[in-house]
């Protein structure tokens, strides 16, 4: 008998800011932190995805911007993040922010044996409002 106890990495985005929209662009920008929620130091990778059946994080979102690009996260430090999503391929409504640990070379290569690799992922739920159409008079 074994037991598996599985944390992950956390992003710190806004709980009262749950619907986004784009700016003057056609780009939708997420700034937010990522910090670890008891998992261990390492790189980790931010994505977004599409909404798919079940409410659960689906495709992933093409053309994210994500900076820094490679994220290493270590002790109790936060580090900000920015995403910049395009909105010309998307609809309005849910879509989900992401933070995955980055798989680690001594575990892509597997040894002799079976050997099983679990890489946690937390996800938030943001819902995309387009933005109104200002007209000048």
């Amino acid at each position: 008998m074994f037991s598996l106890i599985l944390l992950a990495a956390a992003l710190g985005l806004n709980p009262n800011n749950k619907v986004i929209s784009p700016g003057l662009g056609s780009r939708v920008v997420v700034r937010t932190q990522a910090f670890l929620a008891g998992s261990e130091p390492g790189q980790y990778r931010v994505e977004a995805f599409l909404n798919a059946d079940g409410n659960v994080p689906g495709e992933q979102i093409k053309n994210v911007r994500v900076t820094p690009p490679k994220l290493f996260l270590r002790d109790n430090k936060a580090r900000r993040v920015l995403l910049s999503i395009p909105t010309a391929s998307l609809t309005p409504g849910p879509l989900w922010i992401c933070i995955t640990e980055t798989p680690t070379e001594k575990g892509a290569k597997p040894s002799s044996g079976a050997q099983l690799t679990l890489l946690t992922r937390s996800c938030y739920q943001r819902i995309l409002q387009l933005r109104k159409p200002t007209f000048l008079r």
